[in-house]
């Protein structure tokens, strides 16, 4: 695998968990206004889960950029 599929990864994994972060976030304000904070659970459970998951492709990305200026550095 090279470094610009995984930097193009890294980067459709972070916009993947954005779009659920919004949608989990759209539910738990659903909840707010329903006035059942027992529906909330999942959606907040389901926020974590995908910040965690954005945090990883973050860390990808980085680790690929740290690689890709090593190789740069070398090639110099």
């Amino acid at each position: 695998m090279d470094i610009g599929s995984v930097v193009n990864q890294s980067l459709i994994g972070m916009q993947s968990a954005r779009t659920e972060i919004t949608q989990a976030a759209q539910q738990v304000a659903q909840v707010s206004v329903s006035g059942q904070p027992a529906d909330a659970v999942t959606p907040l459970i389901n926020m974590k889960v995908q910040q965690q998951v954005f945090d990883s492709s973050a860390r990808v990305l980085e680790v690929a950029d740290q690689a890709l200026g090593s190789l740069l550095d070398v090639k110099a």
